[in-house]
């Protein structure tokens, strides 16, 4: 049953929450605390302002349907908050649409200390599709990708031991990240530990070590690849780090750098577990820009 967005009575808003209670399988007419179900929010627009925790300044919340967005924004404001029990996992295939609720775990962040798939906040089968989520602050792990995955919209309010981890990945995959941004990493916001290739664009980054890190010494190493195109980042170390003795590849076009001291470093890869060596920093065959592709504003 569809209904124009400004329908005009109260009794026709109620009409219509008990019909989409009934559908959600409620067994009797809603109470007026029905109205702020996100789902009732999501289908007539009724969201709220709420904010939760120290996070940056924000912008009034904007969902993203299509696959395109422009860097440099602020961190959404929420729709409201959610603290899971256990991480959600978005199933081979499926979606998610969060609707701008920021979610976390309600455990406090253990610094650099890695957790395990049971810490994320969210976990994405192959093929699944996350958008309009804020990562909230109390959290371990942010969102673990197993195969190609698709982030449309996801923020992080505030990066523990890292926002994005492609656990899994053939080679031939492909993992898109189309706007959305973090904020507050200590070191690492994108892992990429599987194979294959990392898409990111329209994405936003502040006060972060590295936006990118290829695995330098994973038990199992791959040949990976990046690209960025539309990134706005402040106040870091790197933009990107790989193995170019594995044949990595970093591709940057249209970047935004300020206060960013290196924008690739190539180092040099191991199975061993030993800490891998620095090779180099700038364009290079590995590190794929010029200087017309980077920009301070």
């Amino acid at each position: 049953m569809m209904f124009p967005h400004n329908y005009p009575s109260a009794t026709m808003q109620y009409t219509v929450a008990a019909a989409l209670a009934l559908a959600l399988g409620a067994s009797a007419a809603p109470s007026p605390n029905f109205f702020n179900h996100p789902h009732f929010k999501q289908q007539f627009g009724r969201v709220s302002n709420s904010t939760s925790g120290s996070a940056p300044a924000t912008t009034s919340a904007a969902t993203l349907s299509s696959g395109s967005a422009t860097s440099g924004g602020s961190l959404p404001a929420s729709s409201g908050t959610s603290a899971l029990d256990a991480v959600k996992t978005i199933a081979a295939g499926e979606s998610f649409d969060g609707g701008m609720v920021m979610y976390d775990r309600g455990v406090s962040c253990t610094g650099q200390e890695e957790g395990g798939d049971s810490d994320a906040v969210f976990e994405l089968e192959d093929g699944a599709t996350l958008s309009n989520v804020i990562i909230g602050p109390n959290q371990i792990e942010g969102v673990h990708c197993y195969g190609s995955c698709t982030l449309n919209n996801v923020w992080w309010s505030a990066v523990c031991e890292d926002a994005f981890t492609i656990k899994e990945q053939e080679a031939g995959g492909t993992t898109t990240i189309t706007g959305g941004g973090a904020y507050g990493a200590e070191d690492k916001v994108l892992q990429h530990n599987g194979g294959g290739t990392m898409s990111v664009s329209g994405f936003t980054v502040d006060d972060f070590g590295k936006l990118y890190r290829s695995c330098g010494n994973c038990d199992t190493m791959y040949e990976r690849h990046v690209i960025f195109d539309d990134i706005t980042a402040s106040s870091g170390s790197k933009l990107a780090g790989i193995n170019s003795n594995y044949g990595d590849t970093a591709t940057f076009t249209n970047i935004k750098a300020s206060d960013v001291e290196d924008i690739c470093t190539e180092y040099e890869g191991n199975e061993t577990g030993d800490e891998p060596e620095e090779i180099s920093s700038g364009p290079s065959d590995y590190c794929i820009y010029s200087t017309s592709d980077i920009s301070s504003s």
